[in-house]
């Protein structure tokens, strides 16, 4: 998503009307982001100074759940904005220099009647995006990234330096603006180059007055502007620039889009860093299959070869010296007439030794090497079956789950020292105690229909594809359409028809699922079952009811 400095107004002016006075009673933080709670079960703001995803916008507490989840470490401005912010009030929010530049005031009471002021600056400039806490004299207290004079001659932004904006655009303010000047609207401060681009554009084509709506651009309320978004660039505007733009109701609920992204991107990591693990243990057992391949054949042949060993010394008076081969009769009507090849300069005796030699160096249980064999291709599969598995999980939560239990899997001894291990799976606390778990891979699945359900309670599975197990606990409770549907939709959301508009999901009770006989874990068979033809986002919209 791309944005401007206009969209940087827009999300002041929601700030101020809907925050002003609000008291900031929790933060959270991660490597590269940070968030502010204002008020009591109220909004979170969100910072990222991640360049792949820049900018602020408004977190619900689920995506804040998800945040906390993600998190590997805290970057160590929390530590300073917990301190000095943390049950401070919000005072101002304001823009800098017309640019991508917010500034946020708060006084925080310090008792006897004191308060003392602090500024938050996010600076949402892209690569050089940082987040700075300022004391009441606009002194630097921490950084998000700290600039040393030898990296950036024009400022240093140092925790005790006085914080100094970033260089300010070189142009007229945009409400300035005239129509005669019109093809040099793109060096206008205050408005994006996209933005500029596209209303040159629009004037060139339509005719389309600009001058009053820039001219206002900056003296707007909130209600007097349209949050919009042209190809992928979010933006605020007195007017509808275009029929195609898609029109939002709030620029910071707009913005979730970084958020959003931020999600994409860090679940792109960690299914990289899986697929990378997956691909690289099927390429171990790939040589191993093909190693031990080769060990059965050479098996097969040793048998061969004790055979003619035992020909040349039972015939060895036939064998002519020097001779490159010989052609004998076998007693085992399995080999028959065998042309067997010699070393001229051995003697039958001395060949046949050799080729018992040989033999015995292939000497193995082949019955062993077969079920090792076996084995390893099922171990193969199983990790086929895994890497579609986990291609077909959208949410970063789920990925983040997987991702965890991969590498405490990697981790061995140290992680059974950690307490019971539980597969990966999500679970759903609905009303009247009924509870949905979805497992999230093969052992996840076993695990939530053979250890968490019981008997009675219901199993769903979306119909020939490969896919979850959903239980659905019915706590001793009869069940009703609602959760019925509600389980199946999330055996669909979670199985290979995920994308399908409708799919067929077969359920029945625990009790009439069992575990197929040597086959890998999550593969069942099952009997005494219904149907349901249900869509895969059902489940979104029953959540907010059921729960």
């Amino acid at each position: 998503m791309r944005y401007g400095p206009e969209l940087v107004l827009g999300w002041i002016l929601d700030v101020n009307e809907h925050y002003k006075g609000k008291k900031i009673v929790r933060c959270e933080a991660g490597p590269e982001w940070l968030a502010i709670q204002l008020s009591q079960n109220g909004d979170w703001l969100w910072f990222s100074w991640d360049s792949q995803c820049c900018g602020m916008c408004l977190a619900d507490k689920r995506e804040m759940d998800t945040l906390k989840e993600l998190k590997d470490k805290t970057h160590p401005i929390f530590g300073a904005i917990k301190s000095h912010l943390v049950g401070g009030f919000l005072v101002n929010a304001f823009q800098i220099n017309r640019d991508r530049v917010v500034a946020f005031e708060f006084s925080r009471p310090l008792g006897a009647g004191v308060d003392v002021s602090r500024f938050l600056i996010f600076e949402a400039t892209g690569r050089q995006a940082n987040l700075l806490l300022l004391d009441d004299r606009q002194r630097i207290i921490e950084a998000a990234k700290h600039v040393h004079p030898e990296i950036n001659r024009y400022r240093s932004l140092l925790p005790g330096l006085f914080y100094s904006p970033p260089p300010p655009f070189e142009g007229p303010d945009v409400d300035s603006f005239i129509m005669n000047d019109v093809t040099n609207l793109s060096g206008y401060k205050g408005i994006g180059r996209p933005l500029a681009d596209f209303l040159l554009k629009k004037w060139e084509t339509q005719m389309f007055d600009l001058e009053p709506c820039l001219k206002r651009l900056y003296s707007s309320s909130l209600h007097e502007l349209i949050c919009q978004e042209i190809d992928d660039y979010l933006t605020v505007f007195p007017a509808r620039v275009s029929e195609e733009a898609k029109t939002f109701s709030s620029p910071l609920k707009a913005s979730k889009k970084l958020l959003l992204h931020y999600f994409e991107q860090e679940k792109k990591k960690m299914l990289d860093l899986i697929y990378k693990s997956i691909d690289s243990e099927r390429r171990r057992i790939r040589d191993k299959i093909k190693g031990l391949s080769d060990l059965l054949s050479k098996v097969e042949e040793a048998e061969k070869w004790n055979h003619y060993g035992t020909l040349l010394i039972s015939y060895a008076h036939e064998v002519k010296e020097g001779a490159s081969s010989v052609c004998l009769r076998s007693w085992d009507e399995h080999y028959g007439k065998v042309k067997i090849e010699l070393d001229p300069s051995l003697s039958a005796i001395d060949n046949a030794k050799r080729y018992f030699k040989l033999a015995k160096k292939y000497q193995r249980n082949k019955e062993v090497l077969l079920k090792e064999l076996n084995k390893l291709k099922n171990s193969l599969n199983e990790l086929d079956e895994y890497r579609e598995f986990i291609s077909l999980l959208t949410d970063v939560s789920d990925v983040k789950k997987i991702f965890d239990d991969f590498y405490r899997h990697d981790e061995g001894a140290n992680a059974k020292r950690k307490g019971k291990y539980v597969p990966p799976c999500r679970r759903f606390d609905l009303k009247e105690g009924f509870i949905v778990y979805v497992g999230l891979n093969a052992k996840a699945n076993r695990y939530v229909t053979f250890e968490v359900a019981s008997p009675e309670d219901l199993w769903f599975h979306a119909k020939d594809v490969p896919g979850s197990h959903v239980i659905l606990k019915l706590q001793g409770k009869p069940s009703n359409d609602k959760l019925i549907e509600f389980a199946a939709s999330v055996a669909v959301y979670y199985s290979k028809a995920h994308e399908a508009s409708y799919h067929v999901v077969d359920y029945t009770q625990r009790k009439h699922v069992k575990a197929l006989p040597k086959a890998g874990p999550g593969h069942v068979t099952y009997s005494e079952f219904a149907s349901i033809r249900v869509s895969p986002s059902l489940w979104i919209e029953l959540l907010e009811e059921l729960q």
